[in-house]
């Protein structure tokens, strides 16, 4: 869309292509910027599933960039690269002068904002000029993203457990995703859930779904206590993070 003269099907579908492909390519690049050193297929699997990168750079950049090339091509048709190069710098800008209230934070998050619009730009216009790649890669990247995003990465080496009515260990020479604990306790009740880490490597963490803590009752210590809502199970999330070492669980119910 880079005259006056009216478009055919063939430019409407290298348009969406070459936008699709340009959005892949950024999302790929935040997901590595994400990740950084910590590459691993789970890293990539959290990176790939954030709501709001997903929304940033599928919804957000594409609707902005839809609109802008429709103004430019039907009341600017003759605008040239530099005019191009501020609307598109001042779109990646207009989200963070929205969010964000400090002068500083806004400075800096507003100039990376323009700098991966002005990339999206650059890839835009590469693709509209290779229509085979464009059409490759605005099908392939996200197809990728999705299976990233939707499939279970986590890795285990050596993971022993040992599960009684009333406690659950674990052991792992290693662990990097995240494991889902079932707590036995009926709906309805009260349970106080105590639990400790022994680690040699890594990052870790839990986390409880299908549960309710008790309203007042703030965990502290590595205690908790919960109360299930609906189903007779709830579920005690692990995350570990190139992890190594050992975690247990004990719970009673009041």
């Amino acid at each position: 869309m880079k005259d006056g003269v009216g478009i055919g099907r063939k430019q409407i579908w290298r348009f969406i292509f070459s936008k699709l492909a340009a959005t892949g390519t950024l999302f790929t690049v935040f997901v590595i910027i994400i990740i950084q050193n910590d590459a691993g297929l789970y890293q990539i699997s959290e990176a790939s599933r954030l709501p709001y990168l997903w929304w940033l750079v599928y919804g957000y950049a594409v609707i902005y960039s839809t609109i802008v090339e429709l103004i430019l091509f039907k009341f600017f048709p003759k605008a040239k690269v530099g005019v191009r190069m501020i609307v598109y710098g001042a779109g990646g800008f207009a989200p963070f002068a929205v969010l964000i209230f400090d002068p500083i934070y806004l400075a800096i998050s507003g100039l990376i904002g323009s700098v991966c619009a002005l990339f999206f730009y650059a890839a835009d216009c590469l693709y509209s000029r290779t229509k085979i790649m464009a059409a490759v890669a605005a099908l392939c990247i996200p197809a990728v993203l999705l299976v990233f995003a939707w499939g279970d990465f986590t890795e285990t080496k050596q993971w022993r457990e040992v599960r009684t009515d009333s406690s659950y260990e674990v052991s792992f020479a290693y662990f990097n995703g995240e494991k889902a604990v079932p707590v036995p306790i009926k709906k309805g009740e009260t349970a106080l859930l105590t639990y400790s880490w022994t680690m040699k490597n890594g990052g870790y963490g839990v986390r409880f779904t299908d549960v309710l803590q008790v309203p007042g009752d703030l965990p502290a210590n590595n205690k908790i206590r919960i109360r299930v809502p609906e189903s007779g199970i709830a579920s005690l999330v692990l995350t570990g993070d190139h992890a190594e070492g050992t975690f247990r669980m004990e719970w009673k119910t009041e």
